[in-house]
């Protein structure tokens, strides 16, 4: 079956500048602007090391303290001759943490604290110099982006079944501060099928009451935006589902799995079941190193014994079956970014194309019913809708959104007739295979984050950043009916007979996802939210077991394994609202008995690499 490809991966927002200048471009080294890749330094062998860098917390509201930290070493001890962090185009000088602390052997902690006043991406590296060297730090081939700003209180989250002709809910199944992973609706729409990071569940279409419901393990409200998936066959009787570095099949009448297996060291970006149920497929995260990740993985039905595994240099976005599993088309994010076509019968792709982007994940991945055809979106300031055929790795068409915002909504009909797309700047884009220029556009006021098209092609219904799904024909310029939610609609599919559609709320969770009504409102922060106070000691813990990681395996397991962490540690407050905190931070948050084997490592719960290899070694 068909489905809509969903909001994955690292995270970060709106870049918002002036309005001469687009909302997506990157800033340049020393605030020029145009995105072009920062350059790195030649390695000497003395340079000095920065290392555990980040922002903390990682997300949230407005108004609140965010802390940019380092680490600065140097194996001679030599003292920085500057330590400074690239923020928005301009340099900032660092201070240390501890103004005592001069053991540069072992390491200092370097702190910038930033109070945002609006929506909008903060793009941040750090660079230090010890006078012979240089080194660079939160940056592969462009800047790293936090904290992730959001409206909501992420407290109201639901799964919602929508009746398309009345444009209003069926029902709706609230999850409360749970964020959802992942929705499957059946071709008939008898079946709907969701996940969180706790459980999966499924529907019946005339009741908001689970027909079952499967723990998956896993605590917290979710797990960043390598967060699994779920998808379910044509008829609804078989669903596949990954959560954690797990993957489950189930049937339709029993929450028992038929079978689990592992997807490796790290969890799934996309998950996808063929139409008929006999194949499925994850795609996962991980490090270019490690050969047990960044996997597309392909089972059957009959065994949780892979047929193949294939890896890459970059994280797998997103993956999709074709009807009867024969092909299935993947997307890759940075360094690989490419687009693939697999056959069922080998690993070794039959489609790999040359790099479609300059430095940004090509993130969506969907294939027609007979597999001759795949669709791709692509990332940053080079978005667009890219089409292949299963025969050549030279696209058929490419089309280029207006002023190039990134396309991470994307879904093509069964017989591969029609695609359809959001991008970042709320435009939803119709297009046929024969043409590049879109059959017609339409366009709502907010970032798209999920998007799927009935198999005749007719009606359209997207979500987004305005917390709404809009629903649309072919012909109409304007939307049929829009539905309200209370938080960010970052998954959606409907039935392939186009009667239903299933919706599921969360956060948003990768670049440039909140632009909104609200883009560009400055708050006047009258008090400033203090969250759990930083500290080294604290959070240093929890990133120490990854400073030997290379850098793109820190990133990803930095926001899979502490983004939960950081939820229970402190409660979000909306701007405004907070309590003001003048005097030192200090102090550590204290949390319940760690569960080994939830693939979260917490240091603060008494987990560490040698009581639990399982959670605290593993790098994604």
């Amino acid at each position: 079956m068909k489905k809509f490809v969903f909001f994955s991966l690292a995270i970060a927002i709106f870049l918002i500048f002036p309005q001469a200048i687009l909302a997506e471009v990157k800033p340049g080294i020393d605030g020029a602007t145009g995105g072009q890749a920062i350059p790195k330094f030649p390695k000497t062998a003395n340079d000095p090391i920065l290392e555990n860098g980040g922002v903390y917390p990682m997300w949230g509201p407005v108004c609140q303290r965010y802390t940019y930290h380092t680490t600065y070493r140097d194996k001679e001890g030599r003292p920085p001759a500057y330590l400074r962090l690239y923020f928005n185009g301009r340099w900032i000088d660092l201070e240390k943490e501890n103004a005592n602390d001069n053991d540069y052997k072992k390491g200092v902690n370097y702190v910038y604290k930033f109070v945002p006043q609006k929506l909008g991406s903060n793009f941040f590296f750090f660079e230090a110099s010890n006078g012979v060297g240089k080194a660079r730090e939160n940056i592969i081939d462009s800047p790293d982006n936090g904290p992730v700003l959001f409206e909501g209180d992420f407290k109201h989250n639901e799964i919602s079944l929508i009746d398309l002709d009345s444009g209003e809910k069926i029902w709706q199944f609230p999850t409360a501060s749970a964020w959802v992973s992942g929705v499957a609706i059946s071709d008939d729409g008898k079946y709907v099928a969701a996940i969180t990071a706790q459980n999966i569940y499924l529907f019946n279409a005339t009741s908001s009451k689970p027909i079952w419901t499967y723990s998956t393990g896993e605590g917290g409200d979710t797990l960043g935006d390598v967060k699994g998936g779920i998808d379910i066959s044509g008829d609804g009787s078989q669903i596949f589902a990954s959560m954690g570095n797990r993957a489950y099949l189930f049937n339709n009448k029993s929450n028992k799995p038929i079978w689990t297996a592992s997807t490796g060291n790290n969890g799934a970006y996309g998950v996808t079941i063929s139409r008929d149920g006999a194949y499925m497929a994850v795609g996962t995260a991980g490090d270019e190193n490690d050969q047990d990740s960044n996997l597309v993985i392909l089972w059957n039905e009959k065994s949780n014994k892979p047929l193949w595994k294939y890896h890459a240099s970059g994280n797998f976005h997103e993956v999709n079956l074709s009807s009867d599993g024969s092909y299935l088309a993947g997307a890759t994010g940075c360094p690989d970014r490419r687009a693939y076509i697999f056959s069922k019968a080998s690993k070794e792709p039959v489609v790999r194309t040359e790099m479609l982007t300059r430095d940004s994940p090509v993130d969506e991945a969907q294939i027609s019913g007979d597999g001759k055809l795949a669709v791709f979106g692509l990332e940053s300031d080079q978005g667009g809708i890219v089409l292949l055929n299963n025969q050549s790795p030279q696209p058929l068409w490419r089309f280029d959104t207006a002023n190039r915002p990134s396309v991470r909504a994307l879904s093509m009909t069964t017989d591969g007739n029609y695609i359809a797309g959001g991008d970042f700047r709320g435009n939803i884009y119709l297009l046929n295979k024969d043409s590049s220029r879109p059959e017609q556009t339409w366009r709502v006021p907010a970032s798209v984050g999920a998007i799927d098209i009935a198999d005749d092609g007719i009606k359209i219904a997207a979500g987004g950043a305005d917390s709404k799904v809009h629903i649309f024909n072919k012909g109409l310029s304007s939307a049929q009916s829009t539905i309200d939610f209370a938080e960010y609609v970052g998954e959606l599919e409907m039935s392939g007979n186009g009667k239903y559609a299933v919706a599921g709320t969360s956060g948003s969770t990768y670049f440039f996802e909140t632009f909104s009504p609200n883009e560009g409102k400055v708050f006047p922060c009258n008090s400033v939210v203090e969250p759990s106070p930083w500290s080294s000691t604290n959070l240093g813990k929890e990133i120490g077991t990854l400073a030997d990681k290379p850098q793109s395996a820190t990133k990803i397991n930095f926001l899979t394994k502490v983004i939960n962490w950081l939820k229970n540690i402190f409660t979000f407050k909306k701007a405004g609202v907070g309590t003001v905190n003048k005097g030192e931070e200090s102090g550590q948050p204290v949390g319940e008995s760690g569960v080994c084997g939830n693939t979260l490592c917490e240091p603060l719960k008494g987990e560490s690499k040698a009581s639990c290899p399982k959670d605290c070694s593993a790098g994604d």
